[in-house]
C-alpha cells in the first residue's frame, strides 16, 4: 500500500470529512491516508467460513469499500514532524483471532487460564466481560500501537452455528476488558470524533488519560474534555473524563447526557428567585455572601 495525502472523494466520504477538518486546524500537517483498495467479496466470505462468525453488515460494507483504514497526522515541533493522530482498522485478512484455548501443560499457561469467573457470577447478561475460552470469539481490530487492543467480540457462541452480533471492547495491558460500543459504526464515529488522538479509547475506562494525552486533548479537542469535567472546570485533573460505570452497564455508557451537557444556571436562579419571593425576601445578596457560595457549590455539583 502506498501513502498519499487524502484527495479522493471516496475516502473523504468514508471518513466523514475529518481529513479536510484536520488540514484546516492550526499546527496540524502531513495528514496522510494509506490507500487501501476494497476487499474482494470472496475474502469476506472466506473469513466468515474460516472463523465460523458472521461479520456485521456495517463492518462488511466497510471492508467492501476499503480493506482496512490507516489515517495519520502530525505536528511540527522544533522543525521536526511528530506523529500525533492515528486512526487504524485492520484489513480483513489481518482480523486475527486472539488465541485462548486451555493450556495442555501447567508450564504453558494461556489467556483462558485467567477466566475464573463464570457467566452466572458476572450476571450472565450481554454486557458481561468477554472470555478467552470457548465462550467468546475475539478478533483484533486495532493494536493501538501496543498500549491496548480494540477487539471485535462475539459472545453468543454456540457449537455448530456461526456466531453473530459482535460488540466492540478494549483489552488493556492488564488483560482487563472495557466496553466501547455496540456496533462497528458507533465505534468508527467515536474514532473520528476523537480525531485519532493518542490513547483516546482509555477515555472510556476507569484508567483515564495520561498527562501527555491530556495535553493533546486540551489543544485539539478541548470541548470533549470540558463536557465530562466532574467537578471544577479549572481543576487540573479535570482531563480525566472517563465515565465511571460498572462493567455490566448498558450501552448508555457512550451516550451523551443532554441533561448534563445543557445544565445551566438559569433554572437554578429562577427557582432561587421564586423561593425568595414566597418568603418575602427581595433584597439582593451582597457579593461574596454565603448565598453566593452555596450557589457555586450547586453549580459545581455532580449529577447522580
Amino acid at each position: 500500500m502506498d501513502e498519499f495525502p487524502l484527495t479522493t472523494e471516496l475516502f473523504s466520504q468514508l471518513t466523514l470529512g475529518v481529513v479536510k477538518s484536520l488540514e484546516k486546524r492550526a499546527g496540524i500537517c502531513d495528514v496522510k491516508l494509506v490507500d487501501s483498495k476494497p476487499a474482494e467479496r470472496h475474502q469476506v466470505v472466506s473469513w466468515e467460513q474460516r472463523n465460523s462468525c458472521m461479520l456485521p453488515d456495517d463492518l462488511k460494507r466497510f471492508y467492501l469499500t476499503s480493506d482496512g483504514l490507516l489515517l495519520k497526522w502530525s505536528v511540527k515541533l522544533d522543525d521536526q514532524l511528530q506523529q500525533v493522530g492515528l486512526m487504524e482498522i485492520n484489513q480483513v485478512n489481518n482480523l486475527s483471532k486472539l488465541a485462548g484455548n486451555k493450556a495442555t501443560s501447567s508450564n504453558t499457561p494461556s489467556l483462558a487460564d485467567i477466566d475464573d469467573v463464570s457467566d452466572e457470577e458476572q450476571g450472565g447478561d450481554e454486557f458481561s466481560s468477554p472470555h478467552f475460552d470457548r465462550r467468546s470469539r475475539i478478533f483484533e481490530l486495532d493494536s493501538c500501537q501496543g498500549i491496548a487492543k480494540v477487539c471485535l467480540v462475539y459472545t453468543d457462541t454456540k457449537p455448530g452455528s456461526p456466531a453473530q452480533h459482535p460488540k466492540i471492547w478494549l483489552l488493556d495491558r492488564a488483560l482487563r476488558w472495557h466496553y466501547l460500543a455496540s456496533t462497528f459504526s458507533q465505534y468508527f464515529r467515536m474514532m473520528l470524533m476523537h480525531l485519532g488522538l493518542p490513547q483516546w479509547q482509555y477515555a472510556y475506562t476507569d484508567i483515564g488519560l495520561t498527562p501527555q494525552a491530556k495535553q493533546w486533548f486540551n489543544i485539539y479537542s478541548p470541548l470533549r474534555i470540558g463536557l465530562e469535567c466532574e467537578e471544577n472546570p479549572s481543576n487540573e485533573d479535570c482531563g480525566n473524563f472517563a465515565k465511571r460505570t460498572p462493567k455490566s452497564s448498558s450501552s448508555e455508557v457512550n451516550k451523551l447526557d443532554t441533561g448534563r451537557v445543557f445544565k445551566g444556571k438559569t433554572d437554578k436562579k429562577s427557582k432561587s428567585y421564586q423561593g425568595k419571593k414566597k418568603s418575602g425576601v427581595t433584597s439582593k445578596p451582597m457579593s461574596g455572601s454565603s448565598n453566593n457560595r452555596s450557589g457555586s457549590q450547586l453549580s459545581g455539583g455532580r449529577l447522580r
